[in-house]
């Protein structure tokens, strides 16, 4: 029987569940697979980790890749720097490395690939994105006869679980993170989260294997979910939308457009039914058409079983060359991405404000697709108005926004949610 031992750097709530999960599987592996997988050796600052004293422990995590009882280097400490001189260390002593990080691998994919391409050794990062959805062997094992098209999704469970909750129980923003810290779907300081920068990592490693090209964070367009309003879920409901986190990636003959923003969908959606902080990818793809994979995208469990998978890779002998997808870059444009759009305006009570805001969408050639006004939500002599706009582009959109902005009668900044067609 193959023999396969696993140095462990980071024994926080997902780390000590994949060393649980190695324990508790242990016996079913050997069973299935005809391999003993073992945690020989931990790298944690603190030391002995509860529950786990009978595993050797160091406290400097960079004697563990130095280590000739190691097969596998599996880093779950976060962060980018701390865990980018881990893997330049195991991949140069040659272990197999695996990794949660999608910030590592968005921000370093390159040397890193390179270095493992080098060393002849596998670089797992199944549980970077999505969760318990094995996203990333879908498209490099799955689809692996399709050219990719586009791919659109749910990727953080943080944000989808707090519309979720805004949406079912009226909370607040606030409140609705609130419960998230509570029920360990958020950080304490939640920034990554609800900024769009995690998802946008994520768009970034999903990109880079959808297209076979290197796509780099600093190319991807993202918008937060923090100034999102349950006025603005509310109205949506009545134009039967749902509000959900969303990451696209969409090939055209224009070129490439990459994004991760608050956006409406259709009740009918694919990915409307998906709530709370469960994850979902829909890819279209040139054979097969269109694909959706759904499942847990937040929580230790899950995270620790994609890792397990990137393992069982290992096991058998798998090393797959990623360094073929980042040595072209790919360029990508925000300005040309077309969609409806929806606007909630907050106006002062006047005649003749409708009629204003009706001239300076035809000025730049939109027109309006429904309207919402609604006397009754007056507040101090304002007025809601909601309009949606039939497609158009990203550049004249944000124009027109800031077009009917500095209309004296605007009262608000306005709130702008795209409305996607999946």
């Amino acid at each position: 029987m193959k023999n396969l031992k696993i140095g462990l750097c980071g024994t926080g709530n997902v780390g000590y569940a994949f060393a649980k999960t190695i324990i508790n599987s242990k016996a079913l592996i050997e069973k299935n697979y005809g391999l003993s997988v073992s945690i020989s050796l931990i790298g944690a600052r603190k030391g002995k980790v509860q529950g786990l004293e009978d595993i050797h422990t160091v406290t400097d995590i960079y004697e563990v890749p130095k280590s000739n009882d190691v097969d596998v280097v599996v880093e779950l400490i976060g962060g980018v720097e701390e865990a980018y001189e881990l893997a330049k260390a195991s991949l140069k002593n040659k272990k197999h490395f695996v990794t949660a990080n999608k910030a590592l691998v968005a921000t370093h994919s390159k040397e890193l690939f390179k270095l493992a391409n080098e060393n002849n050794v596998h670089f797992g990062f199944e549980a970077s994105v999505a969760g318990g959805i094995p996203i990333i062997r879908i498209i490099r094992d799955g689809l692996i006869s399709n050219k990719i098209n586009s791919f659109a999704g749910i990727l953080n469970g943080t944000s989808n679980f707090i519309f979720s909750k805004m949406a079912d129980e009226n909370l607040s923003f606030e409140a609705a993170l609130l419960l998230a810290q509570e029920e360990g779907f958020a950080e304490p300081d939640p920034t990554f989260d609800i900024s769009g920068q995690d998802a946008a990592q994520k768009t970034s490693i999903l990109a880079t294997l959808s297209f076979c090209k290197h796509a780099v964070i600093k190319n991807i367009f993202f918008e937060g979910i923090d100034n999102i309003s349950p006025l603005d879920i509310n109205f949506g409901k009545q134009l039967e939308l749902i509000l959900k986190p969303l990451s696209v990636g969409i090939m055209s003959t224009e070129g490439v457009t990459l994004g991760s923003f608050p956006a409406f969908v259709k009740k009918n959606s694919l990915l409307a039914p998906i709530e709370n902080e469960s994850n979902a990818v829909l890819i279209n793809a040139e054979n097969v058409g269109s694909t959706m994979y759904a499942g847990p995208g937040a929580g230790a469990k899950p995270t620790a079983n994609s890792v397990l998978s990137d393992i069982m890779d290992v096991g058998d002998g798998k090393i797959f060359n990623y360094e073929k997808f980042v040595e072209n870059p790919l360029f990508s444009s925000f300005e040309n991405f077309s969609c409806d759009h929806y606007l909630r305006i907050t106006v002062s009570d006047e005649t003749g404000v409708v009629a204003k805001i009706s001239t300076l969408l035809a000025e730049n050639n939109l027109s309006i697709d429904n309207l919402i006004q609604k006397e009754l939500d007056k507040s101090d002599g304002a007025i809601p108005l909601v309009i949606v706009i039939n497609n158009s582009d990203e550049k004249i959109i944000q124009k027109t926004i800031s077009d009917i902005q500095m209309l004296s009668e605007v009262k608000n900044p306005i709130s702008h949610i795209r409305i996607l067609e999946i």
